[in-house]
């Protein structure tokens, strides 16, 4: 009979000590509970002692050490920034991309149509996604991202000061491996942007944002305007818990 083979990857200094045991309990009905018991050594012997239910905060903390042992099979793209379990950020470079509007009457005089579309320059922008979540911020210049790197409020409809994207007409894509990161922007830059969605200032531009965006449309700027950017006072080491804010 064949059998499975695995390997064990020990630490430098070459030494495993047994800690915890998880017993997983299975009903009929395709439920699971799961337990976690401490291993307690008496004369040489390794017993399991009583066990307590394993709660989703200690199940993602014992995921989270068991995938520092786990290693990405293939080269990573240099837009991946940050990986996390289902969690992704990668950065997009300052290009020229397709946008396209769909506001309410009142407001079409404001952005010089109710339907507008043009390719125009965009910043820099860092994305995250997860099951969970969908955001988006800006960044200046054209370098790849660090912990230090400041971020900034992305300045479209759509999305809010913490920078949650509201969907509008665009479906949520799924998945959050790097082969989706495509899909994810075409869900972003394809749909209609509408509203702004923030309840302060989603650009420093006279007149406003729908004024920047009509700008923008017009062919106004050769490059994107980084003077327009709002600060949102934290860096991507601060958002992801790295480091303490500035």
């Amino acid at each position: 009979m064949n059998e499975a083979q695995f390997r064990i990857h020990v630490p430098a200094d070459g030494v495993l000590t047994l800690d915890r045991a998880v017993l997983v309990y299975r009903g009929g009905s395709c439920g699971a509970l799961a337990t976690l018991h401490e291993v307690h050594q008496i004369d040489g012997e390794a017993v399991i002692g009583a066990g307590r239910p394993m709660t989703p905060r200690k199940a993602i903390e014992l995921s989270r050490a068991l995938l520092k042992r786990v290693a990405h099979g293939g080269f990573l793209p240099a837009s991946v920034l940050y990986m996390d379990g289902d969690l992704i950020l990668w950065w997009e470079p300052p290009a020229r991309r397709h946008v396209a509007f769909r506001v309410d009457d009142g407001h079409a005089e404001l952005l010089g149509g109710r339907e507008r579309g043009e390719t125009v320059p965009h910043p820099g922008l860092v994305f995250a996604a997860s099951g969970r979540l969908w955001r988006v911020w800006a960044v200046k210049g054209g370098k790849r991202p660090t912990p230090e790197t400041a971020l900034y409020q992305a300045p479209y409809f759509n999305v809010d000061e913490q920078g949650d994207i509201c969907q509008g007409s665009a479906p949520r894509p799924e998945g959050t491996t790097i082969e989706r990161i495509n899909v994810w922007n075409d869900a972003f830059f394809r749909s209609y942007f509408t509203h702004p969605n923030v309840a302060g200032k989603l650009v420093r531009h006279p007149g406003g944002a729908y004024a920047f965006w009509r700008d923008m449309l017009d062919g106004r700027f050769a490059r994107f305007p980084q003077r327009a950017l709002v600060p949102v006072e934290t860096t991507l080491g601060a958002l992801l818990g790295m480091k303490e804010r500035p």
